[in-house]
C-alpha cells in the first residue's frame, strides 16, 4: 500500500532526468510511489518519462501544457494534488543524483513524528518530507525564483519546520546554467521576494551590508562581494518596480525583512542529537543503514 509519494518536477532536463529518476526509483520499496509533473518539456524528456513510466509500476507522469504564466511553485502543487501517499517527499531535483538515502530519511522523519504532537516538514539537503495535508494547507505560491524561501517563511511562522543539518546525500549531474540564466534567475528571485512580502527598505539595506549565513548564498572573494553589493542594490530597485504589477502575498511579520529567514535557519538548524535534546525524544539511529548513519547523523 502506498504511504509515501516522491514528488518531482521536470522541465527540459533531457540530459539528466533518466539517470536521476532511476537512482531514486531503484531505492524505493513498495510503500512508495513517484509522481513526476512535466511542465511542458519540448526537449524529448517527456518521452523519456513515458518510457520510464512503462518500466516502473510505481511511477506516474503528469504532463502539463506549456504556460508562461505557470512557474515551479504551481507545478509542485500539482504534484502534491496528484499524490496518493499520506506523506510527500518533495524538492528532489531531476538534475541531481541521489545516493541510497531516501528510505533512511523517511524513517528518520517518522521516528520524530511518532514522538511529537504537531505536523511538520523535515527539511534536508536537497530532500524534504511532510504530510500531504500540510503541503495542501500551506502550498507553494506560483513563483519560480524564490518559492522555496517563501514556503520556509510560512512554515517557520507556524512552527511547522525542522531544519536538519547533515552531510550531502548526492551530487549534481552536471547541469550548468549559463551566465544569462544565472542573471535572469537572480533577478526573478528578487521579484518573487517582493511578491512574497519582503520590504524594499530591508532589501536595500541587505544589499549593502549583511552577514554571510551560507544558506542560499555562494562564497565569494572580497572584491566580488563589493561588486555584488552594487549589483544587488540596483537589481533590487528594478525587481521592486517589476513586482508591483504582479500578484502579492503577505509575509509573516517576523520574516518581512530580507535575510531574516536565512538568519533564522542559521540559528535554528539542528543535527539529529539537537533534535533529540530540543524535543525530549530518542531516535534509534541503528535503524538507519550505514550510509544513512554516515550522511544523516552528525
Amino acid at each position: 500500500m502506498v504511504k509515501h509519494t516522491v514528488a518531482v518536477c521536470n522541465y527540459n532536463m533531457v540530459e539528466t532526468v533518466e539517470r536521476s529518476l532511476r537512482a531514486m526509483l531503484d531505492q524505493l520499496d513498495d510503500t512508495f510511489e513517484m509522481v513526476v509533473v512535466d511542465g511542458g518539456s519540448q526537449d524529448g524528456s517527456l518521452e523519456i518519462l513515458r518510457d520510464l513510466e512503462d518500466e516502473y509500476e510505481m511511477l506516474r507522469v503528469v504532463s502539463l501544457r506549456p504556460d508562461s504564466d505557470r512557474y515551479l511553485g504551481a507545478d509542485r502543487n500539482t504534484s502534491f494534488e496528484a499524490s496518493a501517499g499520506e506523506y510527500i517527499l518533495e524538492s528532489l531535483d531531476c538534475d541531481d543524483y541521489y545516493d541510497n538515502i531516501i528510505v533512511d530519511f523517511t524513517d528518520l522523519y517518522h521516528q520524530i513524528e511518532e514522538q511529537v504532537d504537531f505536523e511538520f516538514m523535515l527539511h534536508g539537503w536537497g530532500i524534504n518530507i511532510a504530510p500531504r495535508s500540510l503541503l495542501l494547507d500551506v502550498p507553494y505560491y506560483n513563483l519560480g525564483g524564490a518559492e522555496d524561501r517563501d514556503l520556509w517563511r510560512r512554515l517557520f511562522a507556524r512552527d511547522a519546520m525542522i531544519w536538519l543539518q547533515h552531510d550531502s546525500i548526492g551530487c549534481s549531474l552536471g547541469y550548468e546554467k549559463s551566465l544569462m540564466d544565472e542573471i535572469n534567475r537572480d533577478i526573478h528571485g528578487k521579484i518573487c521576494d517582493f511578491q512574497s512580502g519582503i520590504t524594499l527598505k530591508s532589501a536595500l539595506e541587505w544589499s549593502l551590508s549583511h552577514p554571510q549565513y551560507g544558506i542560499v548564498e555562494k562564497d565569494r572573494s572580497y572584491p566580488a562581494r563589493q561588486l555584488k553589493k552594487a549589483w544587488d542594490f540596483g537589481t533590487h530597485l528594478y525587481a521592486y518596480a517589476k513586482a508591483r504589477g504582479r500578484p502579492h502575498h503577505e509575509a509573516p511579520e517576523q520574516f518581512k525583512e530580507k535575510g531574516s529567514v536565512e538568519k533564522y535557519i542559521y540559528e535554528n538548524r539542528m543535527t539529529v542529537s539537537d533534535i533529540e535534546e530540543t524535543y525530549g525524544i530518542e531516535i534509534d539511529t541503528d535503524r538507519l543503514s550505514k550510509l544513512g548513519q554516515k550522511r544523516l547523523v552528525k
